[in-house]
């Protein structure tokens, strides 16, 4: 019998469909579900230069995670040092919603790197969704770590007087 095994371009399925819409998101979810070694596939696109091809990277990425926590474990430490040098803001916006869900799996040197991207990627942005979830994000990371009020605070009031 012949295989039924077939290479799938990720990036390009990830790319069909309305811009406003999910595409083919939940199709490379079940592939990946089905063969978690082509998870990594899915994981580079959230470094991919198509803001739409990471914006549903990052969905497959989350809902992966959600359902199933031996698809963030192994990913944890990549989730801050290399994903989070992503370009684009629905990436970042993505990961805070992450590191804010999977808060407690996180070590206390990676919850200081969490820390200063977030502060970073608040003090910087004009994106309102990363502002509000990043300070959401943030407001949790003080009631960890109460030394970091002050810059949370900081970081707030900056923001405030932007808009």
């Amino acid at each position: 019998m012949a295989s039924d095994k077939t290479t799938v371009d990720f990036a390009s399925e990830l790319a069909m469909g309305k811009p406003k819409s999910l595409g083919n998101t939940l199709k490379i979810v079940k592939i990946v579900e089905s063969d978690p070694k082509k998870y990594p596939q899915l994981l580079k696109l959230l470094l991919h230069k198509d803001s739409l091809v990471a914006m549903r990277a990052i969905n497959a990425t989350k809902r992966l995670m959600r359902a199933d926590k031996d698809f963030f474990d192994p990913q944890r430490e990549s989730l801050i040092k290399v994903y989070s040098k992503s370009k684009h803001n629905v990436v970042k916006l993505g990961l805070i919603t992450l590191y804010f869900d999977f808060i407690k799996e996180f070590s206390s040197s990676e919850l200081k790197q969490i820390k200063i991207l977030t502060l970073k990627w608040v003090g910087e942005t004009e994106d309102w969704m990363i502002l509000a979830q990043g300070l959401k994000l943030l407001e949790k990371l003080a009631k960890i770590d109460s030394t970091i009020k002050p810059e949370v605070i900081a970081v707030a009031k900056k923001a405030s007087e932007r808009y």
